[in-house]
């Protein structure tokens, strides 16, 4: 065992004086997109109600020209709904607490519900028809 300790820690000493020799330089990522994936599980049996509610919001960001995730369904696993949200600012879009084309969608949303009240509703709803989510930032080399 002393032996196989002594060879491991020969070979990590070389690697990392090779390492060491590198040169590191700043390095940004090019050609890529970011993402964020929502993975989604709603409650048992509301699924009609989710894709109605779902309409909704669809018909508010048409309407506001804001840009709307890719929806892939799932037919089997954990999950029910994928949801891909192009990040057009890349991770920097998490800095916003309320994005603008977050605020211009609302405000449609609720004008076409005809009150906040009513929209704060329905968001709640669509709310309690989740059962867990995840979500992941990742990036699409191009």
């Amino acid at each position: 065992m002393k032996r196989f300790s002594l060879l491991l820690f020969v070979i990590l000493f070389i690697a990392s004086g090779a390492l060491a020799q590198e040169e590191m330089q700043p390095t940004k990522y090019e050609n890529v997109s970011w993402h964020q994936v929502v993975l989604v599980d709603y409650k048992p049996g509301k699924e009609k109600r989710v894709k109605e509610i779902i309409k909704l919001y669809e018909a508010a960001g048409k309407a506001a020209g804001t840009p709307k995730p890719e929806m892939i369904w799932f037919m089997s696993g954990e999950y029910d709904l994928m949801l891909i949200w192009t990040l057009k600012d890349g991770p920097s879009e998490f800095e916003w607490q309320f994005s603008p084309d977050g605020l211009k969608w609302w405000k449609e949303f609720v004008n076409q519900q005809g009150s906040k009240e009513v929209a704060e509703k329905i968001h709640a709803e669509y709310m309690d028809l989740i059962s867990s989510y995840t979500s992941y930032l990742a990036r699409k080399d191009l």
